[in-house]
């Protein structure tokens, strides 16, 4: 990188952040050097940078990234950043190095390495995000809709304005088993809250009635004859349903016994 001293530079320690992301990238070019690794801990013996996030750097970094490659190289860069794969970081800080140079013709390098890494590691992020649209199932507790999810890559905060927009008046709780983290949406406002635990409200018997409804519709519409496992594990792979409605079992054998309650009490 033209940008840079030859010598490599200590390990970068960042906040976790993508925003934090960017500011190491305002450190590389104030220090002129490129770190050697970027990690969100480290309590080895290495050489290591901190680096500290600000909001200025933040829009500065943004600033110069949409003035030099435009708003789809910050968009993919995020979105390959959000896939959490191993060592994208490092991905996305030459991918933006290189955009500083070359300008918006980056999209067509993809004989580059960093370049041909972040289009692949936002793709991966993107097919999460369509799958996670598709097989999120929501209760209802007591007016607050629930749900949680099992996710590859970190997609809260890319699913969080298409539920806003298809909920406007709910208040609503997604909650990413695997970050230990929950989106909360209401009133218009967001906030990403971590949890180490989360359970789900214990269903009312008017939730519960719903959820055996949707298996009931789920088990009808099936073409009995044409019954193929393995198709439907590739069209729904079997690592969300334990958190779907119309495989949670449990959930339709409790469904089951507080509809018999209600219909023994409306008998007497």
């Amino acid at each position: 990188m033209k940008y840079f001293n030859n010598k490599t530079a200590p390990i970068y320690v960042y906040d976790g952040s993508f925003d934090g992301l960017l500011c190491c990238l305002f450190s590389m070019f104030e220090l002129k050097e490129m770190p050697s690794e970027v990690v969100k801990r480290y309590d080895g013996f290495l050489p290591c940078r901190n680096i500290e996030s600000t909001d200025e750097k933040v829009a500065r970094v943004k600033k110069g990234i949409l003035r030099k490659m435009g708003r789809e190289a910050l968009k993919l860069g995020e979105r390959a950043y959000l896939s959490e794969l191993a060592k994208i970081e490092r991905d996305v800080l030459e991918y933006f190095t290189l955009g500083f140079s070359v300008g918006e013709k980056l999209y067509r390098m993809l004989y580059e390495n960093c370049v041909a890494r972040v289009n692949g590691a936002a793709k991966y992020t993107m097919n999460e995000r369509h799958r996670i649209l598709q097989f999120l199932r929501f209760s209802d507790s007591d007016g607050l809709l629930t749900a949680v999810i099992t996710s590859k890559a970190n997609v809260l905060p890319l699913i969080a304005g298409h539920f806003e927009a298809r909920f406007p008046q709910e208040s609503f709780l997604i909650y990413d088993s695997s970050r230990y983290v929950a989106l909360v949406c209401s009133g218009g406002k967001r906030a990403f809250v971590p949890l180490e635990e989360y359970y789900q409200p214990p269903p009312n018997a008017e939730e519960l009635k719903y959820r055996e409804l949707f298996k009931m519709f789920y088990d009808t519409i099936e073409i009995k004859e044409r019954h193929n496992e393995r198709c439907r594990m590739n069209h729904m792979p079997k690592r969300f349903w334990k958190n779907m409605t119309e495989f949670a079992d449990a959930n339709s054998a409790s469904a089951r016994t507080a509809l018999e309650k209600l219909k023994n009490n409306s008998e007497k």
